[in-house]
């Protein structure tokens, strides 16, 4: 069984630790009770669904964890990690800047396992790649660690799982690793730097968080959508290069498609082979009553603008049509705050930087409360008045996260019950 992969603060001395009393410290045990709490802080983050650009709500290495013992000395340990001191080094020249404990226990809650955090020495240091090189306990971590919703376990999904599979999908550790490391030189953003660390380490290590939402938009997320796209050419199956198959302007694409009664019609053909009750289960009933509620908001648009978002989607343009308007309605440097939130590289005022900056607002004002984003609504007025119109009539009559939920679910049915299985 190959070593497994595990994340140590740079600080932390695993062999002084382990010299105290080799008889009670297993330096691999050690090293999975410190690389738990990292890769939990990690986790939080794409469990959370936030934006750590946009909201840090919480500085997630604050948190609390749980960490499952696979071992009779695991409370022994964990104890002296939280009442003993050891040695804090700081940066890679590895200095001695104090000393303190590894470990702070959260007090008691009744029914409750004990949770831990780092000492604050520790929160923020850079990590390290160090390796546990026991079979049972890499077992034990790789299953405990693992998620798969029991939508993919078995079912009309399971056969997205094959493709999960450490003898196939694989990443060039040792490459991952450095990109990960420069990135964190030039965004200097602690939060980021752990959630991709911990996203490449799972991935080497075999370990997939594969979870399907069935209630609300019916999308499946692994470990490699949530991962940064700069890290898959690193990335292979079976030893060759990922692909990548994207739809243009795919949530505004289904958008045009439910504003045709026609075209409405041949989706339910094609997904429920003429049966109407098939769609209504894929769909899930209550949102198929809120999809034929949006139809009926929108029954009245002209034939005028239906055709024009739906050629604009389909010709990849439809965005490109807020450009000139978002430059006269915002000056230079509210664009460019506006795409520091998402994007890395400098805001010079290209063409391609404002079509990025049009899309992520505009789809922010779609899915968003009516009264939210009016200069945004006012310059989407221009070119689409009935549509905006519809879309927040019926907003205000079901509430504005439903129309999200339904074109979700409307692109997740074709890509998973159409494009996917092609795959098979």
């Amino acid at each position: 069984m190959k070593p497994f992969a595990v994340l140590i603060p740079e600080g932390i001395d695993i062999e002084a630790i382990v010299n105290v009393n080799p008889s009670l410290f297993e330096g691999d045990y050690i090293k999975y009770l410190i690389n738990t709490v990292v890769v939990k802080h990690g986790n939080l983050i794409d469990d959370n669904r936030r934006s750590y650009n946009k909201e840090k709500y919480y500085d997630v290495t604050e948190k609390y964890v749980s960490i499952k013992s696979f071992s009779k000395k695991h409370k022994a340990i964990c104890d002296y990690l939280r009442h003993n001191n050891t040695n804090v080094y700081g940066g890679r020249t590895e200095r001695l800047i104090g000393q303190t404990s590894i470990f702070h226990r959260k007090g008691y809650e009744k029914g409750r396992p004990f949770t831990y955090r780092f000492s604050k020495e520790f929160r923020k240091q850079r990590l390290r790649i160090e390796y546990i090189h026991d079979d049972k306990l890499i077992r034990r971590i790789i299953k405990d660690s693992s998620k798969i919703d029991n939508e993919l376990k078995s079912g009309k999904y399971e056969f997205m799982t094959k493709f999960f599979n450490q003898n196939y999908l694989k990443i060039d550790f040792e490459k991952a690793v450095s990109k990960c490391e420069l990135r964190y030189e030039q965004h200097q953003d602690y939060i980021k730097y752990v959630k991709e660390f911990v996203q490449i380490t799972n991935l080497y290590n075999g370990i997939y968080r594969l979870t399907y939402k069935h209630n609300s938009v019916g999308r499946f997320y692994t470990n490699l959508t949530q991962l940064n796209k700069v890290y898959r050419e690193f990335i292979t199956y079976k030893d060759k290069s990922l692909s990548e198959v994207d739809i243009s302007n795919s949530v505004i694409f289904f958008l045009g498609l439910l504003l045709d009664k026609t075209n409405i019609d041949n989706i339910i053909s094609i997904l429920s082979n003429n049966n109407i009750n098939s769609i209504k289960n894929i769909i899930n009933g209550h949102n198929y009553s809120l999809y034929l509620m949006f139809s009926k908001s929108v029954e009245n648009l002209s034939q005028k603008e239906i055709e024009q978002v739906q050629s604009k989607s389909e010709n990849g343009t439809f965005y490109d049509s807020f450009v000139s308007e978002f430059e006269t309605t915002f000056s230079f440097d509210e664009m460019e705050g506006f795409y520091k939130l998402d994007n890395e590289d400098e805001y010079v005022g290209t063409f391609e930087q404002k079509r990025k900056i049009c899309k992520k607002i505009v789809l922010a004002m779609i899915f968003a409360k009516p009264t939210q984003y009016l200069k945004i609504q006012a310059i989407f007025r221009v070119k689409f008045p009935e549509l905006l119109e519809g879309i927040n009539s019926f907003k205000k009559e079901v509430g504005y996260e439903k129309l999200s939920h339904l074109l979700f679910q409307i692109e997740a049915l074709f890509v998973l019950n159409i494009v996917a299985r092609n795959f098979q």
